[in-house]
This record gives C-alpha cells, structure tokens and sequence, in this order.
C-alpha cells in the first residue's frame, strides 16, 4: 500500500478515547438503569492547536449532514431515499432524551464481554471492485470497567486466549476496529458535544425508525475517532452521521458514521462506517443489551481503497479464570 508521508498506517480505528473523568457516584436513590444527576461533565478532549483552529472554521466552509438539504442528503446517503421528510423538530427533544436514556443503561450494564468475530479485508480497485481479500475468525474481547465512565478497551484473542496483533496488516490491509460501544457519543451527558436534526420515518428491517442527522461539534468532543501510525501518532478525526431509532423502543438500530472533513495530514479522503445493532439478552441479565452484529468500514486514503467487513456473534460474559495451585 501506498503510504501517505512515508508511514505504515498501523490502524485506522474507531478508538473511543476519553479523557481522565472521576468516578461515578452511586445513589442509593436512583432506579436501575437512571443517571446519576450529579453525573461529571465530560471535558473536551484537547485536539491540539492547529486541529482546534481548523475545527472553528468548519461548519462556516463545510455544511453537515444537520445542515443540508434533503435531496442533498440523499445524494450521500442514498439509504435515504425512501424516508418520509419532516419539517418539524417537535420531536426531537423526546427521542433524544429516550435515546440518551437507554445509552445509559447500556453503559451501566455492558460490562466486560467477549464475541465471535468474523472479519473480511479487502482491497478495492478504483471502481469499488473487490481485487485481493482475507477472511479470518477471533474472539473479540470488549473489556468496560474501571474508574473512568465510558473507560474501555477492545483486544482480539485467538481460541486459546492469546492476543493478536493487527490481523492483516502484513498483508498491506487496513486494521478497524472498535464498534462495540460506539453508541457513547448519543449518552445524556455526551450528547452535547454534537449537533442533532430529526430527518423523519423509514423502515427499517422491517421496523418503523425515526431518523436523525448528527455531526460533532468542533472543539467540544471527548470520542473522537483515532488513526493510530507505526510511531504511536494519533490522528483524532471528528465525525457526523446518520442514526436510524427503534419507534417502539428507542434504540438505535443503526448507525452510519463518515468525516466531518477529510484529513490532508493522512491523505484521508473517506471513512465511511455503517453499523446495524441487535438486541442480545445475556444469561443473568435483566436487561438486554443493544450491541453491534454488522459493521462495514470503507476507507479510501492515498487514493487507495479498502472495506473491512465484521460480523459478531455469541455475545457472553468474559470472566478470567483463575486456577491457584498447592502451597508448595
């Protein structure tokens, strides 16, 4: 692969990367699955001076997904096509708060999991044709625990528990990962740091969904997404989308993710995520948990053009077994 600057790109990630909060509190008060009103503020994750200022100026030379027309909308995201348009913003604060609601609950419940992962790489000719690709199988282990709210970390493991490395990236393809809990941006707390419009109604799965645009606000974000190169540089990159919301129960059953600008420092022209979520009901859990079974990432950078197909099943518990031995 092509590289941009001389760099082998080690991973191009969804990294949900969160600066040092305090611990939540608990209140013996509250219900399961409420927030704690005393909740932190999330401080904005500090994007360097140069990104900062170039942030301030976006939304003045670039219009958003929030901004632009319907049919606007539709030619970027042609998955639209069949929504039902609505000019009223009358139900937005409802399905936001609903949302953010059930975000929260996710977030106390999900603890630390371990999935069956599928995952397909594979190199696109210019024409988006599939020209060189590689399939292989892990457990992905999605560890959420610790003092800090929305701490987490994402590892691959083979059937023996031992870690991988980054699959593929020998082979010249792109790393992705990180989905599972992607949702964080649209929790009570976080959703601030992003600009919401309600779009409409579509089916969606054979499910009636409300449909809202998003883009991040420049210089108020804490989750950001991160291209991680072989010297340990970070590029943290802001996002907007589109989220499809169960009518019935206000979960969100998909997610499309792209830039809110290409990124000139890595000759990043695309990075398109889109995310379809299932409801998973694991065995001692009371509620069930809304978790990512679908994700494809089209990345096109230095000209060069990649898809990373994920598939995750078997959602369960990860616990460490510990086996002590005799006292010698």
């Amino acid at each position: 692969m092509r590289s941009a600057s001389r760099l082998t790109f080690l991973f191009l990630a969804i990294f949900l990367l969160a600066s040092r909060l305090p611990a939540h509190q608990s209140d013996s008060n509250a219900h399961p699955g409420e927030t704690n009103a005393t909740a932190p503020q999330v401080p904005a994750l500090d994007l360097g001076d140069a990104s900062e200022n170039r942030a301030k100026n976006l939304t003045a030379q670039i219009p958003t997904y929030v901004d632009m027309s319907p049919d606007q909308l539709v030619k970027r995201v042609p998955d639209l096509k069949s929504i039902q348009i609505s000019d009223s913003q009358n139900q937005l604060p409802l399905i936001l708060e609903k949302m953010g609601h059930n975000v929260d609950v996710f977030m106390q419940n999900v603890g630390d999991l371990i999935a069956g992962e599928d995952i397909t790489q594979q190199k696109l000719n210019s024409d988006g044709k599939v020209r060189a690709k590689e399939h292989t199988q892990d457990d992905y282990l999605i560890l959420h625990h610790g003092d800090e709210w929305g701490a987490n970390a994402e590892y691959r493991m083979d059937k023996t528990g031992k870690r991988l490395g980054a699959i593929g990236l020998e082979k010249g393809y792109l790393v992705t990962a990180g989905y599972a809990l992607s949702c964080i941006n649209f929790a009570t707390i976080t959703q601030t740091q992003s600009k919401f419009r309600y779009l409409g109604e579509q089916k969606i799965t054979a499910r009636d969904a409300f449909v809202l645009a998003f883009a991040q606000r420049p210089g108020k974000v804490t989750f950001t997404s991160v291209m991680r190169v072989n010297n340990g540089h970070e590029v943290h990159m802001l996002t907007q989308g589109i989220l499809w919301i169960d009518k019935d129960n206000f979960q969100i059953l998909r997610m499309r993710t792209d830039l809110l600008e290409p990124s000139p420092e890595l000759h990043l022209a695309q990075l398109t995520t889109d995310a379809t979520f299932s409801r998973v009901q694991l065995q001692n859990n009371p509620d069930p948990l809304w978790l990512p079974n679908d994700v494809s990432v089209f990345i096109e950078i230095n000209k060069d053009k990649y898809r990373n197909l994920h598939h995750y099943a078997n959602y369960r518990r990860y616990q460490v077994a510990v086996k002590i031995g005799d006292s010698p």
